[in-house]
């Protein structure tokens, strides 16, 4: 029975990642443009309604663009969207860097609940598609703000 209970409450707490909490205890080594203070009041801002912007650590300002029951946006800088997304026991971080042109990158990084490197997760054949149309639609918005200026 104990066993029957240890495993239910592990499996439990393994799931459900809820991605304000997981924001917060971020380590700052990795997102080293927002200290904990910054992570923090993004969370005070878009809860009170008001513009998330924050100096970051390297002098220039960052913005939390959306924050929801298991994802968020920020706007590092003009060339740095970073978006979280909670996947029941993994977070994916999807760092998207844009140039001025028609190119942008993705990189996505899995961790566990604790912030550990996760190097191959099993996700579903939805959550990978998630993340596909994550990194998709970030350089297709950047390539959408390009045009308009031209």
């Amino acid at each position: 029975m104990a066993l029957l209970v240890a495993a239910t409450f592990s499996q439990a707490s393994a799931q459900s990642i809820q991605i304000r909490d997981a924001f917060r205890e971020m380590p700052d080594s990795l997102m080293p443009y927002l200290s904990k203070n910054n992570r923090l009041d993004f969370i005070d801002f878009i809860d009170s309604g008001m513009k998330a912007e924050v100096h970051n650590q390297l002098g220039g300002t960052s913005q939390m663009l959306s924050l929801g029951d298991d994802s968020l946006s920020i706007q590092m800088n003009s060339s740095l969207r970073v978006d979280m997304v909670a996947l029941d026991s993994v977070v994916a971080v999807v760092e998207t860097f844009m140039v001025d042109s028609i190119y942008g990158e993705s990189r996505v990084h899995y961790y566990s609940a604790t912030w550990q490197p996760i190097a191959q997760p099993v996700l579903t054949e939805a959550q990978q598609q998630r993340i596909n149309r994550l990194k998709l639609q970030n350089i297709v918005k950047r390539d959408d703000d390009l045009l308009k200026k031209r």
